[in-house]
Parts: structure tokens; C-alpha cells; sequence
């Protein structure tokens, strides 16, 4: 599976590192010199930053050695995994226990997602993608993004305000937010409700309010919400919809993207460090690229 050409047709040495699990040696050993460079606009003085051609990259990726020396890597550190894998076990036992004390207000994840399965909305139209120059996608490209998106929404678990607010915390600082987006994501609720990708999940405990699980993406949108919920703007009756990222593989099927693939599965096997990084490749959205081939969206 070849990752797909979006923007550019070249990757960098840090995308190759955290997208790929590439290393400096491995770097050096399957893809020899960068094919370009360009200014780092960082700083004049820091080094320039390395290019790689996606097309060779592809090649490398598809590679039996390379693929070899990455289930080796993963190997060597499988112990770490592990270690951090049984701090995941505890933490769901804590979450099990702390939503049998009646004095936490908790969301039934075992018994109250089935209730939560009839897509509320699930009309997404090419309009609502915030995209610049469309004309760079293809008719076939609109629809199979669009589609993707329908289909995750009508596989989304579409919560009311208070349940979802009881069964999710935003994970980390989300970053820091921009009151203008903050605000135009409000007033886009209130009049229109949602018209939007579903906010998405990998359903992992939150060691910190083990009650809950993290919300993956959307910080800015989860800001709105829980300014308009606090402030009592919000209808009781109002849906919100998770996708659980965990169930992505049979929508977007042959057009699954290697990088969320190797995201996904650090997410799932790998604990928290697993966790974070696949946060790398799913936060800010970059989630959306990569599943529908659009950079941005709602």
C-alpha cells in the first residue's frame, strides 16, 4: 500500500521517523542521500531539512528487508510494550471499579454504546470540507471522501451532551487554542447543529479520570461544545458523534492508508507509548488526509 500523494511528492526525514518508525541508520541503509532540501523556516542557522521522494519511499516500505529490520525493531522493544501494556490493564480494571462506585457519575462504555449506534445525521456533502484550491481533486477523489466520512458517521456513537461529557476527556492540551476558531465552530453549532466529521476515539482509558476515555482529535470543536454545554446554550437532546478509530479498516478498505496503519497498530498493541504516537500522525486532524485524501475538514 503506497502513501498516497496529496500535497507533495516528497517526505521529510522527521515524517519518515515518526509516520514510518524510520531511524537515521535505517534512513541511511534503505534510502541513502535525500533528494532534495529546503530552508528550515524555523531558523537560517539549523540545518536544512532532508527530502525524500515518496515514490522511493514507497518502494522501500514494500521492501522485505525493510520490512524485516521493522519487525525486528518492534521486537527489541517489545518488553517496554509489555510493561506499559499491564499499566493499560490496570487502569481499565481502576476504570471498571470506579464506575461500580455509585458516587461517580460515569458512562456505562459496557452496556450504553449499543444504545448509541443510529447515525443522527449522517448527509455530509463535499461543501463541508474546509479545503483550499479544490480543483487539485478529482471528481473520484470528492466521492470517495465523501463517502469515507458518511461512513464514519453512520458507524459513530452519537452521545446527547451530558453522557458525552461523562464518558470522554480531551486528551492532553490539545494545543492552544484559537478563540476565532473556538468561536466560529460555536455559532456553526447553534445554527446548523452538527455538519461534520464525527470527533474520533481510540477508546483507551484515561489513567487520570480513569472513568473516561480520551477524545483523540477535535480540541478545538470539544471547547466549543463545553463552552456552549456550560453556559446552557447546548439542547439536552443534542448529538455528538465518536468514531471509534479502532473500526476505520473495513471503510476505507483498499484505500487504507499505510501511516494511519502503522499508527493504529502502535495505538492498539503498544500501550501508552503506543498511544502517543499515534496521536502524532491522527492530531490535528491529519487523520482526515489520510483516510479521505482531504487535508481539513469541519
Amino acid at each position: 500500500m503506497a502513501i498516497a500523494i496529496t500535497e507533495t511528492e516528497y517526505i521529510s526525514s522527521k515524517e519518515l521517523k515518526e509516520l514510518h518508525g524510520f531511524t537515521d541508520p535505517s534512513i541511511k541503509k534503505f534510502l541513502g542521500e535525500c533528494d532534495m532540501t529546503q530552508s528550515n523556516p524555523k531558523s537560517k542557522s539549523a540545518a536544512p531539512i532532508r527530502l525524500y521522494s515518496i515514490e522511493r519511499v514507497n518502494a522501500v516500505l514494500a521492501d522485505q528487508a525493510f520490512i524485516e529490520w521493522q519487525n525486528k525493531k518492534q521486537s527489541s522493544t517489545s518488553k517496554q510494550k509489555q510493561a506499559v501494556a499491564n499499566i493499560e490493564v490496570v487502569s481499565k480494571t481502576e476504570a471498571i471499579e470506579a464506575r461500580q462506585d455509585p458516587q461517580i457519575e460515569a458512562f456505562d462504555f459496557d452496556g450504553g454504546l449499543s444504545d448509541l449506534k443510529t447515525a443522527d445525521w449522517d448527509d455530509f456533502q463535499w461543501e463541508y470540507f474546509r479545503v483550499e484550491h479544490e480543483n487539485k481533486f478529482s471528481e473520484e477523489q470528492k466521492l470517495h471522501a465523501v463517502t469515507t466520512v458518511k461512513k464514519m458517521l453512520a458507524a459513530a456513537y452519537w452521545f446527547t451532551p451530558e453522557d458525552f461529557f461523562n464518558a470522554f476527556s480531551q486528551y492532553g492540551k490539545g494545543g492552544v487554542d484559537s478563540p476565532d476558531l473556538v468561536s466560529t465552530y460555536k455559532s456553526s453549532i447553534l445554527i446548523n447543529g452538527w455538519k461534520g466529521i464525527p470527533l474520533v476515539s481510540l477508546m483507551i482509558c484515561d489513567r487520570k479520570s480513569p472513568t473516561k476515555m480520551m477524545l483523540d482529535s477535535g480540541h478545538h470543536r470539544w471547547t466549543a461544545l463545553k463552552e456552549l454545554w456550560e453556559a446552557k446554550e447546548l439542547p439536552n437532546d443534542f448529538k455528538i458523534p465518536v468514531f471509534d478509530l479502532k473500526r476505520l479498516r473495513p471503510i476505507v478498505r483498499d484505500q487504507y492508508n499505510p501511516s494511519l496503519e502503522f499508527a493504529l497498530r502502535y495505538a492498539i498493541t503498544g500501550g501508552t507509548l503506543g498511544h502517543d504516537f499515534a496521536l502524532r500522525v491522527i492530531a490535528k486532524n491529519w487523520f482526515t488526509r489520510l483516510c479521505t485524501g482531504v487535508d481539513c475538514s469541519y
